[in-house]
């Protein structure tokens, strides 16, 4: 059988083919893959704004409410469900004046026990007072009991003694007197020492049981005093506020159920985005519009808890005050964050929720593209551009919910 001989040349060329197809894939699959995925877009569906360069103010505004310079909190001092409403929000009121009433009965019962109980003890203090004064009564009885019998004593001995020198008397007569007189001088001198030391420790009692009946009725006096924490009052006067209870609203020891403004003086409370938490600080100054009238104001104090993405800043006047001006008007205020400065700027859009001005679509004709872009400050109107754009480009400013997935975008007239 003959076998058949496949020439070199063939070989080599089919080598080649396969090379140089491999090659032409290679060259399209490249292509393809780095063409970048185009959109269409209309024009008017499409927000174009130039990057310019100008005076950059760095500033913030934001909305503030008056409120009273000064403000006192009404706490509930003790919890009870509200049984009586002596006055209403808004209303004028006086330090110590009575603005509600609640009822605990419970409380109320051990208040009852509790006062029982100290009247009691005190009423025990008291009859061991009038013990200690019964035999201090019966000691000065004895003692003087004893000194007259010492006495009576002392005159019959120095009889006896008289008649007896005299030889008139008995000799028994004699000795049973001066007997007498020794026993009585001994009984005395023993009931005076015995008086001696029991009025040391009565003293010593009396002090004693005097000190607890004064703490026991400073202990009533509070109890008593306590009772009227049912009574809610005012704690200074001025203005009523913030006061909203219904009858029967139970209230928990400790709440607060309104304030009262001092009417001294007022001062600006403004909520704030948590995006500028780190931004602001005590000593801003910012200024606002009344009438035509711009006023002066200072960041005063700022509260950092954060709610429902925002916090709170006051604010006061730093010299001329609005006239007329009431609790509740609201101003808008421009808040100074920084010295002004010559920047790039690109007015404000909706574009930066879905980029976070990482980036942006730079427009050239009638095509846009994806360009990465920095970007620092803002104000209410411009974001300052710091890197990536040109002064005189233009970049489209629109939501880009639905462009975000490209990166060329055909603008169509």
């Amino acid at each position: 059988m003959d076998t058949k001989i496949v020439k070199k040349k063939s070989k080599l060329k089919f080598i080649l083919i396969i090379l140089s197809s491999a090659l032409v894939v290679s060259v399209f699959g490249w292509y393809f893959l780095n063409q970048k995925e185009t959109y269409n877009v209309k024009s008017e569906d499409i927000t174009v704004e130039e990057v310019t360069k100008g005076k950059f103010e760095d500033m913030l505004m934001v909305t503030a409410q008056t409120q009273s310079l000064n403000s006192s909190l009404v706490n509930v001092l003790e919890g009870g469900a509200v049984k009586e409403i002596f006055a209403e929000d808004g209303q004028m009121v006086t330090k110590g004046q009575p603005i509600a009433r609640v009822y605990n009965p419970n409380t109320e019962f051990n208040y009852l026990n509790q006062e029982t109980g100290i009247m009691q003890q005190i009423s025990q203090m008291r009859s061991s007072l009038l013990e200690l004064k019964n035999q201090e009564f019966n000691q000065d009885k004895e003692l003087l009991q004893s000194q007259n019998d010492y006495n009576t004593a002392l005159q019959s001995f120095n009889l006896q003694k008289r008649l007896y020198d005299a030889e008139i008397g008995k000799k028994t007569d004699y000795d049973i007197s001066l007997q007498n007189l020794n026993y009585q001088k001994q009984r005395k001198q023993i009931v005076e020492n015995g008086a001696k030391n029991e009025k040391t420790s009565r003293n010593s009692q009396f002090s004693a049981i005097n000190s607890s009946i004064d703490q026991m009725e400073k202990s009533l006096n509070i109890l008593r005093s306590n009772k009227n924490n049912f009574l809610v009052i005012s704690p200074v006067s001025g203005r009523l506020s913030s006061f909203n209870i219904s009858l029967g609203q139970n209230l928990t020891t400790g709440e607060s159920i309104g304030k009262v403004d001092l009417m001294g003086g007022y001062k600006l409370i403004a909520k704030v985005d948590e995006y500028y938490i780190n931004k602001l600080t005590v000593g801003i100054k910012g200024s606002l519009d009344n009438n035509g009238k711009e006023y002066e104001v200072i960041i005063s104090k700022i509260l950092p808890e954060v709610k429902d993405g925002q916090f709170s800043v006051e604010l006061n006047f730093i010299d001329a005050k609005i006239e007329n001006l009431k609790i509740g008007m609201t101003f808008g205020v421009k808040l100074k964050l920084s010295a002004d400065t010559q920047s790039k700027m690109i007015p404000k859009g909706n574009f930066y929720k879905d980029t976070n001005g990482k980036w942006i679509f730079v427009v050239k004709g009638n095509r846009a593209e994806k360009r990465n872009i920095s970007l620092g400050r803002e104000n209410p109107l411009y974001y300052e551009v710091v890197s990536g754009l040109k002064q005189g480009e233009t970049v489209i400013t629109s939501d880009y919910s639905e462009l975000k997935k490209y990166e060329l975008l055909d603008i169509q007239k």
